[in-house]
């Protein structure tokens, strides 16, 4: 059966424009947008399929994140990474991330997209686009949009025509999250035929018909899209006259938010350092273990006694033999993504993957820290040294992950929505697996917070 992805992306990536007077009572909508911003989309789709007598139940959960390259008055050169994440049957359970895509496409004021054919994402495109003048309450358009189907053997690109209706100012909410701004609604049917004369291909359908219906909330004054939700209803149909029906129920709340450098990643990254450091009372000025900046007022560098669990290089430090300060074998780092948790393979037995007791104080202290970011998302990855068999391995590490995943979850209560889990075996090691010390350093589970 084929695996069908969608995503809808809405961004605001315009410089502010000069104003002009606007007729009472009628609305300008157009994307707008500061440059040291980010605009953040989470959506979370309920997806079904049937063939036949077979049906497939899942959930898919995306997370789009969009950033200007390059703006002029009209447009925006977008660059955009989309991650994918899914979880089988109509249930809780964690999500399992699953893949990750780049684009740059352009965005004008209107919000007609642009997108280079090398480019997959996003694959439904211009929604929604703005007429150049103000409209009313009741108000109607049509404008252009596409959408784009990623086949195995061939992507099919389909012209639709929305019909958008303004419908006022309403009210929306979503679990925690709320709002009240203009409300939009959109329908546009959707018909393909393979153009008479061109190949046939095994398992990419010759005709695709189905009907869509959309609403978005949309801040017009700030130029900010908030929430959306989107019902999809497609029927495929292959050369081998295989039949294949696709529905898709889509909600997306919208973060908007300042850039995240390297800067301020490391000034978090000291704070969780901070945060994780209990029982130092080795300094009475008070500086924190890891921080170049601060010594004691004798200006020499802290004593071994009572010092906290870890150091911002990973090492445990060696206390004096009176003390009995807890120690954590957790390391902290910043990436690309955000600030990373490492956490040592001693959580588990040998070859097992269930947590061992004494893992239960790292995974709650990182709990305590992560719920400080109820927003960003959460993922577990699990590694593996290169012994042993790979398909094992790739197990071991889901496994690993899953533990920390459930008890993030299950003991800490953490919403399980912004957290997944993906295991990598031995693909991404921190060091050569070359020595014993070596493959311990790369059997680990890490959590990463993502910033970016």
């Amino acid at each position: 059966m084929t695996r069908l992805r969608l995503l809808f992306s809405f961004v605001i990536f315009l410089p502010l424009l000069a104003s002009t007077p606007v007729p009472t009572g009628k609305t300008t909508f157009q994307w707008k947008w500061k440059e040291n911003q980010v605009l953040e989309l989470n959506e979370y789709h309920d997806v079904f399929f049937r063939v036949g007598t077979k049906t497939v139940e899942r959930e898919d959960k995306n997370r789009v994140v969009m950033k200007p390259k390059k703006c002029s008055s009209d447009s925006c050169l977008v660059n955009a990474f989309f991650d994918t994440y899914i979880r089988y049957g109509k249930t809780s359970g964690p999500f399992w991330k699953d893949k990750e895509f780049l684009s740059d496409f352009t965005l004008f004021r209107n919000g007609r997209y642009e997108v280079p054919n090398e480019f997959i994402m996003p694959n439904l495109r211009s929604f929604p686009s703005f007429p150049d003048t103000p409209i009313s309450v009741s108000d109607v358009w049509k404008l252009p949009a596409e959408e784009s189907f990623d086949f195995n053997a061939e992507r099919i690109r389909v012209k639709v025509l929305p019909e958008y209706t303004f419908q006022g100012i309403f009210p929306w909410s979503e679990g925690n999250y709320k709002g009240n701004c203009e409300k939009i609604t959109y329908t546009y049917p959707i018909f393909y035929t393979k153009p008479e004369g061109e190949k046939m291909v095994p398992n990419v359908p010759y005709k695709i018909f189905g009907f869509a219906s959309g609403t978005v909330f949309f801040n017009a004054s700030r130029g900010v899209p908030e929430f959306k939700e989107v019902k999809l209803s497609y029927t495929f149909i292959y050369p081998n006259g295989t039949v294949q029906e696709a529905n898709f129920h889509i909600k997306g709340i919208y973060f908007l938010r300042n850039q995240v450098n390297a800067k301020d990643k490391e000034a978090i990254r000291e704070d969780i350092l901070g945060d994780l450091i209990v029982g130092y009372t080795g300094d009475p000025n008070g500086s924190k273990l890891g921080d170049p900046n601060k010594l004691p007022s004798n200006g020499k560098e802290p004593n071994n006694e009572n010092l906290g669990r870890i150091t911002d290089t990973g090492e445990i430090p060696a206390p004096e033999k009176n003390t009995d300060p807890e120690k954590l074998p957790i390391t902290v780092r910043t990436s690309d993504d955000g600030i990373v948790f490492s956490l040592d393979s001693i959580l588990f037995d040998f070859n097992d993957s269930k947590l061992k007791p004494d893992a239960e104080t790292a995974v709650a202290k990182i709990a305590e820290i992560l719920k400080k970011y109820p927003d960003r998302e959460i993922r577990v990855s699990g590694h593996t040294d290169n012994v042993g068999k790979k398909e094992y391995n790739q197990k071991l590490s889901e496994d690993r992950a899953k533990s920390v995943l459930h008890a993030l979850v299950d003991n800490h209560q953490m919403d399980e929505k912004h957290i997944s889990f993906k295991g990598y075996a031995d693909d991404v090691p921190i060091v050569p697996n070359d020595t014993e010390t070596n493959r311990h350093k790369n059997r680990r589970v890490e959590i990463t917070l993502v910033l970016d």
